[in-house]
């Protein structure tokens, strides 16, 4: 596998709920992490670098680190969950 891609939801107060935000294609680590708190790690971190590279505006984001298919459709879920930016 050479490539995960972060899925990132951003939580908009006003309406409440999650929207699309955006999708970070990232390079496989190596060795693939086999604990899923590993793969949580590994995909804060990226989020972190790439939020601060873009000045995203802090809040509440969810996340899904994942393997795609050549269609573009996830086909393997390494780790989920909600994040927290504040720069």
């Amino acid at each position: 596998m050479d490539v995960v891609w972060l899925d990132v939801q951003m939580w908009t107060p006003l309406r409440g709920h999650m929207h699309p935000f955006t999708d970070i294609e990232c390079d496989a680590p190596e060795p693939l992490p086999e604990v899923p708190l590993v793969w949580e790690q590994w995909a804060l971190d990226h989020l972190a670098a790439v939020a601060m590279h873009d000045r995203w505006q802090p809040g509440r984001y969810h996340y899904t680190a994942e393997r795609r298919d050549r269609g573009g459709h996830a086909v393997e879920v390494f780790a989920r969950g909600y994040w927290e930016w504040t720069p």
